[in-house]
């Protein structure tokens, strides 16, 4: 009896030991952008696509319509105001930026749909983008007492194309935010 005791006593006192190890470990994934989307403006511009002047960029739009209209919620607005020295700066669409997480559902369940509305232009709006499907591929990575998430796959499909836009997973596999070109149609 009192062997067993000793070693059921033992293997309560590693165990232990192990989950405090691993609890005390900080795990840093660099994940907070392995599913995001960065929306970079042209600024430069060619000769059949013009540029995007900062003034066009100050106030944006972008509508959330989740791909699945039988379930809540419906779809959602966010107006981002930028400032003239902060609107070339990419817009960033994550899991839970610039709209709030609905339950479960990631940004890939949605289409998003951007409009340029600047206040000192006169028409409705002066451009129009759609990201009509994301379709995302991704892996737990483990690494000791950590496990990382890590996107292998992140296909955009924009404005109606049948053929994915780009693929944004970072080659390197380390999540990096790797920008969508949004130019004018010509």
């Amino acid at each position: 009896m009192l062997r067993s005791f000793l070693t059921w006593f033992s293997l309560v006192i590693m165990a232990t030991a192990l989950a405090a190890c691993c609890g005390s470990t900080a795990c840093e994934c660099d994940d907070a952008y392995a599913d995001a989307i960065s929306l970079q403006f042209d600024t430069v511009g060619t000769a059949t696509s013009p540029a995007f002047v900062p003034a066009e960029l100050e106030t944006v739009y972008l509508v959330r319509v989740p791909r699945d209209t039988a379930q809540r919620p419906r779809a959602d607005t966010v107006q981002l105001k930028r400032t003239t020295a902060r609107a070339t700066q990419p817009i960033i669409i994550n899991n839970t930026t610039p709209f709030a997480q609905a339950g479960n559902r990631k940004l890939d369940r949605y289409s998003y749909y951007l409009y340029l509305a600047p206040a000192r232009f006169n028409a409705p709006h002066s451009f129009d983008f759609a990201i009509d499907t994301v379709k995302l591929q991704t892996n737990f990575r483990a690494e000791g007492c950590c496990t990382c998430f890590e996107n292998v796959r992140k296909q955009v499909y924009t404005n109606g194309s049948l053929v994915p836009t780009a693929d944004l997973a970072d080659p390197d596999r380390k999540n990096a935010l790797i920008p969508l070109p949004v130019k004018r149609q010509p």
